[in-house]
């Protein structure tokens, strides 16, 4: 949910919120991620009038953003919308939709997708700035959209309409097998390889074996800012734009030497463990739970999360995100607490938490509902949970 604050605008999602400025709404490659897209699309248009009337306050970024959304119409694109199918190899096969939205790209073989038939959507910026979101390995057809998206500019020679990302074809030849790196250890290990249509990354863990694969296509590796992506080491980085023969952006200025690598979630989950050393530990929880922002890629995280969970009763932090879970709308997260509870009132012998008549009434069906019953159970919960009377 979407709430303007005077020059700002608070997101809320279901565990988490977001107070976003002006700049970093326009500098951000994917700003309000996880909003739908029409909800996107107006806010980043209202913003047009609250950015400051100097535009020497904002970087060169945030100035072609800004003119990009007050010039771009993407109501005209109801009258050129289009779909594209095309395959990247032999077998998969995709869908390209254009609307008045922005860009859908259906996956048709579940080459990136964890079902067949998944779809991914695109902001109209983020496709004009970085490039393709899912492979488009054929330049006549990024070139088809480039004419396509341009006539949603109400005036064609604005900065933000000359400013769209490289177009050029892709290296002809196979990738070397040397382009394709793996690190890690027995309990993780995360993948690069470079495809001739794109790149793609990943991980396995000792639990789940391989998990969905990502990608990031070539003009996005080129185009994104160092703070992006991060994964690719200038070892790496080098490897690929001598395939490409192409410099990418990130070392035309800054490189991403001078940028701190972000840890990696078994990192995370060393240093979770580490300070939960001392159970009731906060920023040990809050580290902890920090690792469900990969339960997308693999349920490994999640039930790591809240099976440790069972042995940090009396932490606060661990609490008041059961609870929140318990109010919010993600099924498997709210009986994934549920469990947690069982678990406390059975295996700790804590006698509140084995009524049998609250853990009844605590069902994601009455839940769902906003029945009575539940409501009254989940205040009595509430307290148990936190220890107030």
């Amino acid at each position: 949910m979407l709430t303007f604050q005077e020059n700002t605008i608070l997101q809320k999602t279901t565990w988490t919120e977001k107070t976003w400025t002006i700049p970093e709404l326009l500098e951000d490659v994917d700003p309000l991620a996880g909003e739908p897209l029409t909800a996107r699309n107006e806010a980043l248009q209202k913003i047009v009038s609250l950015a400051p009337q100097n535009l020497q306050e904002l970087s060169k970024t945030a100035q072609l953003h800004l003119d990009f959304w007050d010039n771009f119409q993407n109501q005209k694109m109801e009258q050129h919308a289009a779909i594209f199918r095309y395959t990247v190899g032999e077998n998969n096969r995709w869908e390209l939709t254009i609307n008045e939205l922005g860009l859908f790209y259906r996956d048709f073989s579940g080459q990136y997708m964890n079902t067949p038939g998944g779809v991914m959507e695109q902001l109209f910026s983020n496709f004009w700035f970085y490039g393709p979101l899912r492979p488009l390995p054929d330049l006549p057809l990024r070139e088809k959209i480039i004419r396509t998206l341009r006539q949603g500019f109400e005036n064609p020679d604005c900065p933000s309409a000359k400013a769209h990302f490289e177009l050029f074809e892709y290296p002809q030849q196979q990738s070397p097998a040397d382009l394709a790196w793996e690190e890690g250890d027995h309990v993780r290990r995360d993948f690069t390889t470079v495809r001739p249509f794109g790149i793609e990354l990943g991980h396995t863990t000792w639990r789940d074996g391989w998990s969905g694969t990502g990608f990031i296509s070539f003009e996005k590796f080129l185009h994104l800012p160092p703070t992006e992506y991060q994964i690719f080491s200038p070892e790496i980085r080098a490897k690929i734009e001598q395939y490409l023969g192409k410099i990418s952006l990130v070392n035309q200025g800054k490189t991403v030497e001078t940028e701190p690598k972000p840890p990696t979630p078994g990192e995370k989950m060393d240093a979770a463990e580490a300070l939960l050393q001392n159970p009731t530990s906060e920023e040990g929880a809050t580290m902890l739970i920090s690792l469900l922002v990969y339960e997308a890629e693999s349920d490994y995280w999640r039930n790591y999360v809240f099976n440790r969970f069972f042995k940090l009763r009396e932490n606060p932090v661990v609490q008041n995100f059961l609870l929140e879970c318990l109010r919010g709308d993600d099924e498997i997260r709210f009986n994934k607490s549920r469990d947690v509870l069982i678990f406390w009132g059975l295996q700790l012998g804590e006698q509140a938490l084995s009524d049998k008549e609250l853990l009844k009434s605590l069902n994601w069906e009455d839940a769902t509902a906003n029945d009575p019953d539940f409501r009254a159970a989940l205040e009595k919960a509430g307290k148990i949970i936190t220890r107030k009377s």
